[in-house]
């Protein structure tokens, strides 16, 4: 009897999972069924694009379809108008969207030719599917304009004094460079060079660095050194020296070069390997990398130029700007290896920077990947040019757009009465805010602390 109560309940159990596996296929195609329905009136893609407002077409929109909601999560510039703008919606072919603007539903020009000037009132995106009108999605599209501009900063005097150098007025060169552990800022004069260094712990407190005199030949230029506290150095003989500061202030002079180098354009670092360019004079001119490596053109800014380092999806990218081209825009190079150095003209496209002989100072700012640039004008040619410029480039140095704003830096530096001159530095703190200092001829050794607006 137990025997076949055994038997019984055995072959119970196997029936009940036996039904339970013909229900588990059909409860995964429900749930895929469903899925599929939601997913078929779900927005991909959002652009907008107006002939009068270029920028519009370079706009990415995000999509957050949990909170059903289409934003562009870096702003448009202040003053940006939108009217009657091109719509395009990437979705599956069988929805139809109805799109409202201040509550009103747009119809009279066809879905994709919409007039969003009443944004502000709400845009509101209706996807619904056409052979099921009772599956819809909905979403808000939000566009975000910056009230003022983007690069406003509030500034503020800091409590530190600025190297006495920043501001003589002997100043032949001046550079300031990052390593990733310390800045240093270094100025050479007719008959003399200074070098100072501060820490990223403490960015505004600048303390100098003695240049011993048993070099054989004295600075001339830096560069960065990325992967410690170490600085390069071009010494007037053609030699270099390498600046350890935690190894006791060590310096370590190469008496080997191969060449004479005659100009530092900057460094590529990437992943502890550091390669610096650099140029060298043969008595056929001057070349990049090598007494074999390509001459350099004739309007090439070796000297009086603004260098910056960044990394491009992790590939190094050094930029250099200076020069002019017919007196009515800079030259912006780029190189990714130190043997050629590519211009946007190229690509027939000119930076719109205006051309002078003060370097200026450029930062990157990781956080939107931008890179701001401040360019003294010197003697101008034209009239009625403001003495100092601040750009904007958001395609790592292809393209430029000059700010406006006397709020980008602070007002002494806008002041008619002031007089450029090398010497001024700009420089991003880690914890976000800008710093600034020199430029000015009599000026005070200030150090300027910009607080970014377009974060809060």
């Amino acid at each position: 009897m137990i025997h076949t109560i055994q038997i019984y309940l055995r072959s119970l159990l196997i029936v009940v999972a036996a039904l339970l596996l013909m229900c588990i296929p059909a409860c995964q195609r429900s749930s895929l069924v469903e899925n599929v329905n939601v997913e078929s009136v779900l927005i991909s893609g959002l652009k907008i694009s107006d002939k009068k407002t270029p920028i519009l077409e370079k706009t990415i929109f995000s999509i957050d379809h949990r909170k059903g909601l289409i934003y562009n999560a870096r702003p448009l510039p202040k003053g940006t108008v939108i009217g009657t703008v091109k719509l395009q919606i990437t979705t599956g072919s069988n929805v139809y969207p109805r799109i409202f603007v201040g509550g009103v539903e747009q119809t009279s020009k066809g879905l994709d030719t919409v007039n969003l000037s009443k944004y502000a009132e709400g845009v509101r995106l209706l996807m619904q599917h056409r052979k099921n009108t009772n599956l819809t999605k909905e979403y808000q599209l939000k566009i975000n304009i910056y009230e003022q501009d983007p690069y406003t900063y509030k500034w503020t005097e800091s409590s530190q004094a600025a190297p006495t150098s920043a501001n003589s007025t002997d100043i032949i060169l001046s550079r300031l460079v990052d390593n990733g552990v310390a800045y240093y800022y270094f100025t050479r004069g007719s008959s003399e060079t200074h070098l100072w260094r501060a820490t990223h712990a403490k960015p505004d407190i600048w303390s100098e660095i003695a240049i011993p005199s048993t070099l054989d030949a004295p600075i001339v230029d830096i560069v960065e050194q990325g992967g410690g506290d170490i600085l390069l150095g071009l010494q007037s003989s053609g030699q270099h020296v390498l600046y350890t500061h935690g190894n006791e202030n060590k310096w370590e002079q190469s008496n080997s070069s191969i060449s004479f180098i005659s100009h530092l354009l900057g460094n590529l670092y990437y992943r502890g390997s550091n390669r610096p360019l650099f140029a060298v004079t043969k008595s056929d001119g001057v070349h990049f990398a090598s007494e074999t490596g390509v001459l350099v053109p004739k309007l090439f800014p070796l000297e009086n130029n603004t260098r910056l380092s960044i990394s491009v999806e992790n590939h190094p990218i050094a930029l250099l700007i200076g020069g002019s081209v017919a007196d009515t825009t800079a030259l912006v190079y780029s190189t990714s290896n130190g043997l050629d150095w590519l211009t946007p003209l190229d690509a027939k496209k000119i930076s719109k920077i205006w051309p002078s002989s003060l370097p200026g100072s450029m930062v990157y700012e990781p956080k939107d990947k931008s890179i701001l640039l401040v360019k003294p004008a010197a003697t101008p040619k034209q009239t009625e040019q403001p003495e100092m410029r601040v750009y904007v480039s958001l395609d790592y140095g292809t393209s430029w757009e000059q700010l406006t704003e006397r709020s980008i830096l602070p007002t002494i530096y806008y002041d008619k009465a002031q007089t450029h001159q090398p010497g001024i530095a700009l420089y991003r703190g880690d914890d976000g805010r800008m710093y600034i200092f020199g430029g000015l001829k009599n000026g005070h050794p200030t150090i300027w602390v910009g607080k970014p607006l377009r974060f809060q």
